[in-house]
């Protein structure tokens, strides 16, 4: 099929010769080269009288390697250096006639830095030096970006030496701990632009791609001493980065000079040393060893040159365990010992005047226990990544050139970590679940799983210049091959319930001890199940004889000319294209048996192949003195779909295979039928029900397990028993996972317009405006609209009423209310009389199709009142390219760094950063009310299926302001002072009327919008309302509103009963099928806070006859120990169930017991209590 030969490798062989052919002849007006891995050098060459110099030699020297490149000016007196490697150059120009010229400069990583000279009458021996300020104006690039360089990382307070830490010294730069969205990126971090998640931002070390393709981050951490720059990216990104529509960091590692020089480092805390208590009051243990070192110099003088570098982190913490009321009971701590290893060896070698290459390997190791966030549920994550990097740079007459070859292989392994262990509830076979409470225990539903990575990368960026036009272009090709292993819920199955007044008051008279805060006395309201199969496709890779993702073989080229129109005003033009495959099982034909359910849907998913992304961008200097210089750009950016938002789609379409389900064998207290082999099974009703108790259940439980896995075998030439078809013949719907036909790539529209102004020499102030439209992101739609008041069927309505009084025994609904002689559902077991319930309506078909995971016919034997669509069909969720989101901020910096600013002060480098933006966007369904119910980089179900939108607004990462600043100054006395410091506002979130939990009937109860969604937002509200509007000081107000308005009131669903004479509103009030009032919070009710953080580090250098030097230092983080909470994934809910826990049931009190910020995974402590860390440097 066309799709499939677009991936193969001949086809990319082929373009790749095709199109390098193309550029190569095209280059009579092709200029220099800046990429994500290199910076340049342009500049024009003046005389007194400001007419250009052609012909000017221009010598431009490697001031650590003493490498030099000679060039001249051409007819338009300009020049430029392609590709350099970040670090300071001296820059030398001579002309017949004139005095010499010499400037220092220092080049940034993806940045063009300019070095114009005007000329003076006289002789070329004579020399003039021209100092250039240490921070500059960028007169060349439209970007908003920022560079954090090797001195910054010595001499800041830097956590846990993790170099992305700076990268909040940024405006709109969060960092946050890995595993809040993703449990094999525990022990890492990852960079959130704007409010993002952080799982796309692309990063790059040397040019080349480390981003994890299957979950979103990075594959590796490097050794923070090992690094000379790193480029941040917001906006108006450079046409050579990799796709991605959110941001860039782009990572230049240190090189050996012609001069040996070293470093060893060991740094110590513990929390018994100058520490704070963790949250919730407790002493827990920590302790933290980190040490290492780096070596380099020449191995040939002026001609190869090697640099090393290896550090190693051992830390053993105890991680406190905090559950809101009436699980406080077990709040405690898990041992967390942690390692982490990282080498980084590279040889650099200058093959000429104008040509380098390099050679560099990477050896990074982690492992650590982790939970994901779910309590007491532990697991272990070990991570290994081996990388390989060759790169040439070289020019070949006016012609620049920059190759990147890599290698990157990442072996990933999660595996169970409560077995055998001490931990509470760890061992009855099961994993327990208060829904809305966040108390988990038991075997961790993410182990086992392993999910490797290969990426084979080229890329090639070239350039020429002509005149006044500066024309880019590139190619690049990664082949990415996923894959891997994911037996959720392969441990154990998993036992839910709603943390509801009603299920407490149930739980309390439980026959386990303890009551209410024993979980084993709460219902087995949902009860989800394993397979115990792991793979998601038949491929084999990477070791496994199945499991393979893509391969990818990503291509993207480029094409761009920045137009000198006048020497003060330049506009630049570009062209990218991106092509990934393997993303969308596109490869895979259409299907009869879901278009024959829903007409189209089946259709073979569209492989995008148009990714065409224009940009546009201007610079102007008004003054033409390179100290003001206002910018904007506009342009198109593509975004990378992970593979983990595929990883479901195809085990659904394949008719053979073994591929991991994880469907739900209860689901409001009633009993599902599974997929086997044969057919389907369905759980007996000791392992179910809203008056089962969960430790009652639990050995029925097990025994359905066990029989359903047997019928799963791993046969990957069997019948795929998870087929969709067979889904679909049993009425069951679809499972979220399948990804639409007319499936869109995400993209991006960036918009940026700004300044930037030299206040004095060594100072640059930068304001820019940033917009970010993003559109096609994936959102789970049920095309069934399964509930929707708009299928209501009064036939089936009037026949479940019917069919539900003489269940009852009785003539009137009113009769039914009062009390039922006879079981109202039908059940032939023993029944004690009672009122009848909107449950007991809805189990007789008085309901949606959502209720019972199946169309009602084959699951309660009568057709449903609010059926979808098809009637014959449950609710059917297919991923569509709907979503969208907006980032709008204003972005301010301001930079010092000055030598001898003042009498005994050497050096001075200050920065402050602030951000005022708000980002919004579709969110999802709001099964917890948390930031992971709004990650748009991942796959989300639509919190509406008519209108996606409806609730548009704040992500759960949004922060309103964003205040950073830090800086280190040289001291009297050989003493350095380092700080950093953060202020950010609180993040927010949604306002949901949880389900019920009350069993079938719940769109009676909480659909307010007549879709067929559940567990809606409050009715007027949308997303991330609590603290943007509503905050705890008036969210009494809201609630007493809705509760006036809607408590106790029908829904649509409700409405649509009373308007066809079904019951009254007295009898819907009465049967419990209204909207429920919500709890008024309590005094006291706590806020979303601030995040404060204050980092100091003192150290004194002692120099041994000046090549050597010995420093002791201290570093004190959070150094006013300031008290923060909330900090995903450990925040209060948005679920309005008045609950400790819940924005409307966590008082000050709570809030300071259950979610105040300790550590995170790995070295992450953002807003931690506050450390004191020891070191000792010695360099030479």
């Amino acid at each position: 099929m066309m799709s499939s030969n677009f991936s193969s490798p001949c086809w990319v062989a082929r373009r790749f010769c095709l199109i390098a052919l193309i550029l190569l002849l095209s280059t009579a007006s092709l200029l220099a080269q800046t990429t994500v891995g290199t910076g340049s050098l342009v500049g024009t060459v003046t005389d007194p009288s400001g007419a250009v110099v052609s012909g000017a030699k221009v010598t431009i020297t490697n001031m650590a390697t003493g490498q030099a490149t000679a060039l001249t000016t051409n007819p338009a007196g300009a020049y430029n250096s392609g590709s350099l490697a970040p670090g300071q150059f001296k820059v030398q120009i001579s002309a017949k006639g004139f005095s010499s010229v010499i400037q220092i400069v220092t080049v940034l990583v993806g940045n063009t830095a300019t070095a114009n000279a005007r000329l003076q009458l006289g002789q070329e021996s004579q020399v003039i030096e021209v100092q250039a300020g240490a921070v500059a104006v960028n007169t060349e690039q439209a970007a908003v970006q920022g560079v954090i360089n090797s001195t910054q990382i010595e001499n800041l307070p830097l956590g846990g030496r993790n170099f992305l830490d700076l990268a909040q010294l940024e405006p709109g730069v969060q960092i946050q701990d890995g595993q809040n969205f993703d449990p094999t990126k525990a022990g890492y971090s990852s960079i959130s632009f704007g409010g993002r998640f952080g799982r796309t931002a692309r990063i790059a070390v040397d040019g080349v791609d480390i981003s994890d393709e299957t979950v979103g981050t990075t594959t590796q951490d490097i050794p923070a001493s090992a690094i000379d720059q790193f480029q941040l990216s917001q906006s108006s990104l450079d046409l050579s980065n990799d796709l991605t529509s959110s941001g860039a960091v782009n990572v230049s590692t240190k090189s050996g000079t012609n001069t040996y020089h070293g470093q060893a480092f060991d740094l110590f805390r513990d929390r018994s040393v100058g520490g704070a208590s963790t949250p919730g009051g407790q002493a827990l243990p920590f302790q933290r060893s980190q040490y290492g070192g780096n070596l380099g110099g020449p191995i040939i003088k002026d001609k190869m040159f090697f640099f090393a570098d290896g550090e190693r982190t051992k830390q053993d913490s105890f991680t406190p365990v905090l559950f809101p009321a009436p699980f406080d009971v077990y709040n405690g701590g898990i041992g967390v010992p942690f390692r982490d290893d990282e080498l980084l060896g590279k040889v650099d070698y200058t093959l000429g005047h104008s040509a380098r290459a390099f050679y560099r390997y990477d050896y990074f190791k982690n492992s650590l226990p982790a939970t994901f966030g779910f309590g007491y549920s532990l697991y272990t994550n070990q991570d290994i990544t081996r990388t390989h990097v060759l790169g040439v740079d070289f020019n070949t007459g006016s012609l620049t050139h920059s190759v990147r070859f890599s290698f990157l292989k990442f072996q990933n392994q999660i595996k169970d970590a409560t077995a055998g262990s001490s931990l509470v509830f760890c061992c009855n076979g099961v994993e327990l679940n208060a829904l809305g409470n966040g108390f988990y225990a038991g075997p961790n539903l993410l182990a086992p799983q392993s999910t490797p990575q290969s990426n084979h990368q080229v890329k090639y960026d070239g350039s020429k210049s002509v005149g006044s036009h500066i024309v880019r272009y590139g190619f690049a090709w990664n082949h990415i091959q996923g894959g891997g292993f994911a037996d959720f819920f392969g441990l154990a199955p998993r036992i839910s319930w709603h943390q509801t007044a009603a299920n407490q008051d149930f739980a309390a008279t439980g026959p386990f001890p303890g009551g209410a805060s024993n979980p084993l006395n709460y219902p087995a309201e949902r009860v989800r199940y394993g397979n115990g199969l792991g793979f998601n496709t038949l491929a084999p890779a990477l070791g496994f004889p199945a499991g393979g993702l893509g391969p990818d073989n990503r291509i993207g080229w480029y094409i761009g000319d920045a137009w000198k129109i006048k020497s003060n005003f330049t506009l630049s033009l570009g062209l990218r294209y991106d092509r990934d495959t393997g993303r969308t099982d596109s490869d895979l034909p259409a299907d009869p048996k879901i278009n024959a359910a829903f007409p189209g849907w089946g259709n073979q998913v569209q492989q995008p192949n148009t990714n065409f992304a224009p940009q546009l961008g201007i610079v102007w200097d008004p003054r033409n003195d390179g100290k003001t210089v206002i910018r904007g750009g506009a342009g198109l950016y593509y975004e990378n779909i992970i593979f983990n938002n595929v990883l479901f789609d195809r085990p659904l379409r394949l008719l053979t295979g073994a591929f991991n389900q994880t469907p739900y064998g209860c689901f409001s207290g009633i009993p599902q039928p599974v997929p086997v082999a044969s057919g389907t099974i369905t759980p007996p009703a000791s392992s179910c029900g809203l008056k089962v108790h969960a430790g009652d259940a639990i050995p029925s439980i097990l025994a359905f397990w066990n029989q359903y896995k047997a019928g799963n075998p791993l046969d990957l030439q069997a019948a795929n028993p998870n087929y969709i078809g067979n889904f679909l013949d049993a009425g069951l719907g679809v499972p979220l996972g399948l990804i639409a036909p007319g499936y869109k790539t995400p993209r991006s529209l960036q918009i940026n317009f700004g300044i930037q102004r030299e206040i004095r020499h060594g100072m640059v102030f930068s304001a820019d405006y940033l917009r970010n439209v993003e559109t096609h992101s994936l959102l789970g739609i049920d095309i069934n609209h399964d509930g929707d008041v708009k299928n209501f069927n009064l036939a089936n309505a009037q026949a479940a009423i019917a069919t539900t009084l003489a269940n009852c025994g009785v003539g009137s609904i009113d009769q039914a209310i009062i009390l039922c002689p006879s079981n109202p559902t039908g059940g032939m077991g023993a029944y004690t009389p009672r009122s009848a319930t909107m449950a007991d309506f809805g189990n007789n078909g008085l309901a949606s199709a959502s209720d019972f995971g199946q169309d009602c016919l084959n699951a309660i034997g009568a057709p449903c009142a609010f059926p979808g669509k098809n009637a014959g069909q449950a609710v059917s969720l297919f991923l569509q390219p709907i979503g969208r989101s907006v980032y709008n901020a204003l972005q301010m910096k301001l930079v010092q760094n000055v030598a001898n600013p003042m009498r005994g002060v050497k050096a001075l480098n200050f920065q402050v950063a602030y951000s005022l933006s708000r980002f919004e966007n579709s969110g999802g369904a709001q099964v917890n009310g948390t930031t992971g119910d709004n990650d748009q980089d991942f796959v989300l179900q639509s919190a509406d299926n008519n209108a996606p939108n409806r609730y548009f607004g704040p992500s759960l990462m949004d922060r309103t302001h964003q205040i950073s600043f830090g800086g280190y100054a040289d001291l009297p006395g050989k003493f350095h002072l380092g700080l950093v410091s953060h202020f950010y506002s609180p993040l927010s979130s949604p306002l949901v009327v949880p389900n019920t939990g009350l069993g079938a009937g719940e769109i009676f109860r909480t659909d307010f919008t007549g879709d067929g969604t559940v567990g809606d937002p409050m009715p007027g509200t949308h997303f991330g309302q609590f603290d943007r509007g509503t905050n705890a000081s008036n969210i009494n107000t809201l609630i007493n509103n809705y509760n006036s308005k809607f408590g106790n009131q029908p829904t649509l669903a409700g409405q649509v009963l009373i308007a066809n004479n079904l019951m009254t509103l007295a009898q819907l009030q009465a049967l419990g099928g209204v909207a429920p009032s919500i709890p008024t919070a309590s005094a006291g009710q706590a806020d979303f806070s601030w995040l404060r953080s204050f980092d100091l580090n003192v150290a004194w250098k002692y120099t041994i006859k000046e090549r050597f030097s010995i420093e002791p230092s201290v570093f004190f983080y959070n150094l006013f120990n300031f008290a923060n909470f909330g900090l995903p994934p450990n925040q209060m809910s948005g679920l309005l169930n008045g609950t400790p826990g819940s924005i409307n049931g966590t008082n000050v009190a709570d809030n300071k017991a259950s979610f105040r910020i300790g550590n995170g995974t790995g070295v992450y402590a953002a807003g931690a209590a506050r450390q004191i860390e020891f070191g000792m440097k010695f360099t030479f």
